[in-house]
């Protein structure tokens, strides 16, 4: 198994620069233990050209797998982001993962993009 330096070239938040689009949040485990116990690093992953959660997990997932680390999706939703307005918003839910923990993922988007106002809701699909 890779060690936690691996991740340090791959970014922890990856959106799309604007739009309404999927996202995924995904565990990514640092260490041979695949539980809650175990190390593990939340990345968020939200593009356009996903037609579904999974199309943006899949992709993901294999570039982890790559690095030698494990993975598993926490949920997803879906991102608006409005780079005029300074503005992001998370919400929603994905049919296949469930819905994401919204507000994890917003705090790691505030750390890549500290000039938006970045709100949550679990209204809307």
């Amino acid at each position: 198994m890779s060690s936690p330096a691996d991740l340090a070239n791959v970014p922890v938040v990856d959106i799309d620069a604007s739009g309404r689009f999927k996202y995924v949040l995904v565990k990514v485990y640092t260490s041979d233990v695949k539980q809650d116990a175990g190390e593990f690093a939340y990345f968020v992953r939200g593009h356009a050209w996903g037609e579904y959660h999974s199309d943006i997990y899949d992709k993901f997932e294999s570039q982890i797998a790559e690095l030698g680390l494990d993975s598993e999706c926490a949920g997803g939703g879906r991102i608006e982001h409005q780079p005029e307005q300074k503005k992001i918003e998370v919400f929603g839910y994905s049919q296949g993962y469930g819905r994401a923990d919204h507000k994890i993922t917003a705090d790691l988007i505030k750390k890549k993009y500290p000039d938006c106002e970045v709100t949550t809701s679990n209204e809307g699909y």
